[in-house]
């Protein structure tokens, strides 16, 4: 059950995500779990300044719905919502602008910004760090991970595994990126989500993402609990090989997860269509960019 990955089809306007997101939770093992815990924490993807349905940051029908869902579960839950500061992301003002605030009154929800947070020493045996900083609100808390479906420029696809790296609480984070792929296996093994649940109804696609990439309206929402598992499907859907992606393999390798899944749900036959179509993309925009290097060169 661990490395099994859900996937439900649904309309790619959000219009019927709520019932999408119940059936992705509940065919990896719904929340039962969540009881044991004091608080709910949701991490999802703020990382810069970018309208929703460009497909770069967390999208405000999702998180309503999920939180609709988890509402109907535990109706007095302590739940937050985190982000953290990074190079180009202020989180605290990018809620207000695309209105997560409200959504989260109207849920009874908590806004966190981990850069701001009380935090404690956490060993880990790391790649490139043996302990990190945690902030305090991830003690005794169930952790779920809300990722986009979307491809990096840096790291090839960023979805559940990247987001974790934000929520490491240094603002400056661009320091990190001469060794992201270990960073990243690092923060998961400080942040290891109970639940991964992924926004693919419109999510991005080029080799040019997050900043440049281009939208996609996909129509899918994606869970499982190991994010090793969840991610390597990912990459499939964005035309990669996830054994050709640092972050995943190296997770992998240190025991976070599997990059061997087994999905369940809707059948994934026609998506191979994407796959293709983004291997294709992403070499024609390599040939291209070397053509451009080349005569730049004369």
């Amino acid at each position: 059950m661990k490395n099994v990955v859900a996937v439900i089809k649904t309309a790619d306007d959000y219009s019927k995500v709520e019932s999408a997101i119940q059936h992705a939770v509940e065919f990896v093992g719904g929340l039962d779990l969540a009881q044991k815990y004091d608080c709910i924490v949701i991490k999802i993807n703020l990382c810069d300044f970018r309208d929703p349905n460009t497909g770069a940051i967390t999208h405000p029908m999702f998180l309503d719905a999920f939180l609709k869902y988890l509402r109907a579960v535990f109706p007095s839950a302590e739940i937050c919502i985190v982000e953290s500061d990074a190079t180009v992301a202020r989180p605290n003002l990018f809620m207000k602008w695309f209105g997560f605030d409200r959504i989260l009154k109207k849920w009874r929800a908590e806004w966190v910004n981990l850069t701001e947070c009380k935090t404690f020493k956490k060993e880990i045996r790391g790649r490139y760090f043996s302990e990190l900083d945690v902030p305090e609100i991830f003690k005794d808390s169930f952790f779920i991970t809300l990722p986009k479906l979307k491809t990096s420029i840096v790291t090839k696809i960023t979805c559940a595994l990247k987001n974790q790296f934000g929520c490491l609480p240094y603002p400056d984070k661009i320091k990190f990126h001469k060794h992201l792929d270990d960073i990243i296996v690092d923060a998961n093994l400080a942040f290891h989500p109970c639940l991964c649940l992924v926004d693919g109804v419109i999510g991005m696609v080029g080799i040019q993402g997050p900043t440049f990439g281009t939208p996609k309206r996909m129509g899918l929402v994606i869970s499982g609990v190991d994010p090793v598992a969840v991610d390597s499907f990912c990459a499939r859907i964005l035309g990669f090989n996830p054994y050709f992606i640092g972050h995943i393999r190296k997770a992998s390798h240190t025991g976070i997860g599997s990059m061997h899944y087994k999905v369940i749900g809707d059948s994934t036959y026609d998506l191979k269509i994407d796959a293709e179509w983004g291997y294709t993309e992403a070499l024609m925009m390599r040939i291209a960019q070397w053509l451009r290097n080349r005569s730049q060169r004369r």
